[in-house]
């Protein structure tokens, strides 16, 4: 057997796992872990659609495009939720307005995910085996390294100004990055570099928090009824968030020099 379809397999098999509890209930840790497989599963087509031009991954990954950005919408709302629960200097009843909004939300949310999976009958995620490709063991051994590097050269380049749509981009390269590392693990030769994987646990940290602020405030601020309510909570968010930029760049820069220095 192809040493990723072994990973494949059970990657396909965990995601819809996931899929059929959140069908029954809106349950935060599916949700996340049924997201977190798409976005595994995206980068293992990626990275074979590198080899093979003609895959078309992204045409078959588009079919499941509408769930994962469904699913999408309940993740903003638990992660928005959990924000504002840790902020202590929050005004209690206004973090009690804000979560009964965001709650609402969710479940509004929920219930055109389970309209739209009951309506497209998307209750399973259905990808081609790696057999099916036709692409070899030998032929991803091969352009692994390459692949690998190539996307590494993009994460560690950093122009003089990052915006937050670069900081984005650079977060989604850093986790397809990862992905593709974890994807090989039951390859012959590969080696887990943990010294590697703790550079990249700490900016996906700083990143995924400063993300979350992001996502946190422009939420809040999609709902009308929090206007008033929430505006001291959104200007914590964007104070925070700036915080977080200023060490994913630090680490950023750490992480290149480590990697200059192998």
């Amino acid at each position: 057997m192809n040493c990723l379809e072994k990973y494949r397999s059970k990657l396909i098999r965990t995601i819809n796992r996931d899929l059929g509890a959140i069908v029954a209930t809106p349950d935060e840790n599916a949700v996340h872990d049924f997201r977190v497989g798409i976005k595994r599963l995206t980068a293992l087509y990626y990275f074979l659609n590198e080899i093979d031009n003609n895959l078309n991954a992204r045409g078959l990954l588009k079919p499941y495009r509408p769930l994962f950005k469904s699913l999408g919408n309940i993740r903003d709302s638990h992660i928005a939720v959990h924000l504002i629960q840790d902020l202590d200097q929050l005004n209690p009843q206004h973090s009690a307005i804000m979560i009964k909004a965001l709650n609402s939300k969710l479940g509004r949310d929920y219930r055109q995910f389970q309209k739209y999976s009951q309506t497209e009958n998307r209750l399973s995620i259905r990808m081609p085996t790696i057999r099916a490709t036709g692409i070899s063991e030998r032929t991803i051994l091969r352009y692994k390294p390459v692949v690998l590097t190539n996307l590494l050269q993009q994460i560690l380049s950093t122009p003089q100004k990052m915006n937050d749509t670069r900081w984005h981009k650079k977060r989604i390269l850093l986790k397809r990055y990862h992905h593709k590392l974890d994807a090989f693990c039951f390859c012959p030769g590969h080696v887990s570099d943990e010294r590697e994987l703790k550079h990249i646990t700490m900016l996906e940290q700083l990143l995924g928090d400063w993300h979350d602020r992001v996502i946190t405030a422009e939420l809040l601020q999609s709902l009308p009824e929090l206007e008033t309510t929430s505006r001291a909570t959104i200007a914590t968010m964007k104070q925070q968030d700036r915080l977080l930029l200023g060490s994913a760049k630090i680490y950023l820069r750490k992480y290149a020099i480590w990697h200059s220095g192998r």
